[in-house]
């Protein structure tokens, strides 16, 4: 009974150390700009379908972007 009790203490322990890690991913400042790139659009029913689109095309407005990958 005892290594069950080590085990079960052991894999509370575990737990425990690997929940009290927080993940802060470094952001940049609010003030810089986005690095910029260009992707070709896919969307067939786009306005742009088979055109390089960067956010350069959109400073000002409201814009988001998905980055999928399906195999």
């Amino acid at each position: 009974m005892s290594n069950v009790r080590r085990l079960a203490a052991a894999a509370l322990a575990t737990l425990l150390v690997s929940c009290a890690r927080h993940y802060d991913p470094v952001r940049p400042p609010a003030n810089q700009a986005a690095p910029d790139f260009s992707l070709v659009d896919q969307n067939p029913s786009s306005a742009t379908a088979g055109a390089a689109v960067s956010p350069r095309q959109y400073l000002g407005k409201v814009s988001a972007w998905y980055f999928g990958h399906a195999t």
